[in-house]
């Protein structure tokens, strides 16, 4: 089984080199040239095998980075002076046809036949720059936009599947890593961020063979959380070794313990937010032990699978932060008429269905249009503003508050009725008459004002959300015909309307 093995090393090696996707190289540091290069390295740099190695006077490698980079190429080739010392960078370069592109190389310095070579791999990520350099100079995100970032995140991943699955390092495990393409294929698929870290540890185990995966990302104290393992592990905090808190630092991007297990950094831009752990079988340790072109090979598919979940990490973000705020009213805070709406009809039929208790608050600014009139709506945007900060945090988890349209708000309160709720306005009426409203035109001075409020309640006379809020709106209009500044139950109306079962 060994000699086989050291026979077809050489023709794999070759077969790898001239068929990988990616631009394979092999280049003379103090020369400056390269002394061989794949078709798809050509294909990169936009010259020939001719030009690049072929010719007497080669292309000079440095005169293909764009000047403004040729500094980090330089200082790279300084500090990589000992055999085994490797990396990763990117730079840009311009193509014999003048096109600008933007590489991300990987490299390691090798001793060969006297002399101290670099090899590596080469990769355009000028597509995924551009993706970076939209999603940090831009704060907010339209739909158009979202759709966008998308489709460019999408591009990015697909790209990361077509290398993973032509990668002929990949073929060279194809026993144990064939199920890496169908990883990210289902991850693609997948619209829970949870859903994503659980496929990605059971996949690894179950179907790729590796002994344990798990996905640890920082929680809001710095903490690693586990967020999903195989085999199972309870959640809770992580403790990393010595050897790999570089990695978590963001100074290199995997390490490997002493038991085999790698440690990737999981990136979301220039921000390292955790860790994969893969842990290698003992037998293929062994197997691979001596075998350096295979062991990097699954060092380089531990960091993509962890560079992809980085991607689709930024993508949920950048989702749910849009879905976020197509539900939130910009002024106050507050939720906006399309969830009120939604909760409204959700709340009410789970009161009826299961006979529980259902309370509408409706308040409404008293005298706020004399205030946009006198000191302008900036001034009103003021006020409108910092009730919704106070409402905000006056109301339990359950509660939905909303901003119902111009200086209205409403309050859906599920198991809450009659004067309890009349309670909960009182308390709530008081709360905004003390509140203190800067005056924008008079620095350090405030102003107050007061709200008028209608409670309905789901009795088994109301038949439908829309009678509820009517109600509401009826006590509002009482409480705002009675002076102000006051609560109204709607119960507490005289009837005007015959009752239902009236002819």
């Amino acid at each position: 089984m060994e000699e086989d093995t050291a026979t077809i090393q050489p023709s794999l090696l070759h077969l790898h080199f001239d068929s990988a996707v990616d631009g394979q190289y092999v280049l003379d540091p103090e020369g400056d040239v390269f002394i061989k290069v794949n078709p798809a390295m050509c294909e990169l740099l936009g010259f020939t095998r001719e030009q690049l190695v072929e010719a007497r006077r080669p292309v000079s490698t440095l005169s293909i980075v764009h000047e403004a980079d040729r500094d980090i190429v330089r200082a790279q080739r300084k500090s990589a002076e000992h055999p085994g010392d490797h990396g990763v960078m990117r730079f840009r370069i311009v193509r014999s046809d003048g096109a600008l592109r933007h590489l991300e190389v990987r490299y390691a310095l090798l001793n060969y036949m006297g002399r101290l070579v670099q090899v590596g791999s080469a990769r355009d990520v000028s597509e995924q720059v551009k993706l970076e350099s939209k999603l940090r100079n831009e704060s907010e995100f339209n739909r158009e936009l979202t759709l966008a970032a998308q489709r460019n995140a999408q591009e990015a991943q697909k790209k990361s599947l077509e290398v993973l699955e032509a990668n002929t390092r990949v073929g060279a495990l194809s026993e144990v890593l064939r199920a890496i393409p169908l990883l990210t294929k289902r991850l693609l698929e997948l619209q829970d961020i949870n859903d994503v870290f659980k496929q990605t540890a059971l996949t690894m185990v179950n179907e790729a063979q590796f002994s344990s995966c798990a996905v640890l990302l920082r929680n809001e104290a710095g903490e690693l959380e586990v967020k999903y393992a195989n085999p199972f592990r309870t959640g809770g905090t992580a403790q990393v070794s010595e050897r790999v808190k570089p990695v978590l630092e963001g100074r290199e991007e995997l390490a490997v313990d002493d038991d085999g297990t790698h440690n990737a950094s999981i990136r979301a831009g220039a921000e390292v937010r955790g860790l994969l752990q893969v842990g290698l079988p003992k037998n293929l340790q062994r197997f691979y032990k001596g075998h350096k072109p295979i062991q990097q090979s699954i060092k380089d598919l531990v960091s993509t699978i962890a560079d992809f979940l980085g991607v689709v990490i930024i993508n949920h973000e950048n989702l749910e932060h849009i879905k976020r705020q197509s539900r939130l009213d910009k002024l106050t805070g507050l939720y906006n008429r399309r969830v009120f709406e939604e909760q409204l009809s959700t709340e009410f039929r789970r009161a009826l269905r299961y006979d529980r208790d259902l309370s509408l608050m409706i308040m409404d600014i008293d005298n706020f249009k004399k205030v946009n009139d006198t000191l302008g709506h900036q001034q009103g945007d003021k006020v409108l503003e910092s009730i919704g900060y106070m409402l905000a945090g006056s109301f339990r988890d359950l509660d939905t508050v909303c901003r119902y349209g111009g200086e209205e708000i409403c309050v859906i309160m599920p198991e809450t009725v009659g004067q309890a709720a009349r309670s909960k306005a009182d308390q709530i009426r008081r709360k905004v008459a003390e509140c203190d409203i800067p005056l924008l035109e008079k620095a350090g001075e405030n102003m107050h004002v007061t709200v008028s409020i209608g409670v309905a309640c789901v009795t088994k006379a109301v038949t439908n959300e829309d009678q509820l809020l009517r109600d509401a709106d009826k006590a509002l209009y009482a409480a705002k015909h009675n002076g102000k500044n006051q609560v109204q139950l709607a119960e507490d109306l005289p009837s005007s309307d015959p009752p239902a079962n009236a002819k």
